[in-house]
């Protein structure tokens, strides 16, 4: 689904060149959890938002489902974004003055999907996590780990290709962190694609392989969890 080759990116300004990432190669197959690891400003967040589309390299190729998005424009991209991919944040990103059930029918609205079917995704979505009875509610009316649940729902409901997922349970405790990665691993066994950026050792853990980065540079590779594809 995914290969990036030779893939960087350098941030410049009038006087300063920072190297965000050099030289990555990596390919991601369909159905894969993969969890990407390292120290503060190693380079994976900026490998997650070129990832999801929302950055761009400086030099090399990220081919996605066949596709060489390296020299798309901004609106093909948006497309893409749209319809492929799902987006799970640390800080949740939920609009607060919208319900729960608005919140997850969003991505559908920017699909233009008619009402009827955005009804019903949304609640499958939410009846995935747990949270039907919790629809009409506001997001500050709910713990950490149901705004959290609340934000995988909404990353999964237009049904994408990928689910990058950036700290997911860097702002809850255990209990509710250990929620939010059951649904992932159940995403991940009906057939979502996920990639993950943690700083837990116990969160990768649950990804079938595990990526580690330093200096913008992938180092480790591994499998630690199923059967290598």
């Amino acid at each position: 689904m995914i290969r990036l080759t030779d893939l960087s990116k350098v941030y410049r300004s009038s006087d300063t060149e920072t190297v965000a990432l050099s030289g990555i190669d990596l390919s991601i197959n369909a159905g894969e959890f993969v969890a990407i690891m390292g120290p503060s400003g190693c380079g994976k967040s900026t490998l997650l938002n070129i990832l999801g589309m929302i950055d761009a390299p400086s030099s090399g190729h990220y081919i996605f489902d066949g596709t060489d998005v390296t020299g798309l424009g901004e609106a093909a991209l948006v497309k893409l974004r749209k319809r492929q991919l799902g987006f799970v944040f640390q800080s949740f990103n939920l609009i607060d003055e919208m319900t729960v059930e608005e919140n997850v029918e969003l991505p559908l609205r920017y699909l233009k999907i008619g009402r009827a079917q955005r009804r019903a995704r949304v609640r499958e979505a939410l009846e995935l996590v747990g949270l039907n009875h919790r629809a009409r509610h506001k997001p500050s009316q709910l713990s950490g780990g149901q705004q959290q649940r609340v934000a995988v729902a909404r990353a999964v409901v237009a049904d994408p290709k990928l689910i990058l997922a950036d700290e997911p349970t860097g702002n809850l405790d255990s209990k509710n962190g250990e929620e939010v990665l059951e649904l992932l691993r159940l995403l991940n066994e009906q057939g979502s694609t996920i990639v993950m950026v943690t700083h837990s050792d116990r969160d990768a853990g649950e990804a079938s392989r595990l990526i580690r980065m330093l200096d913008g540079a992938v180092v480790e590779e591994k499998h630690i969890r199923g059967e290598v594809v």
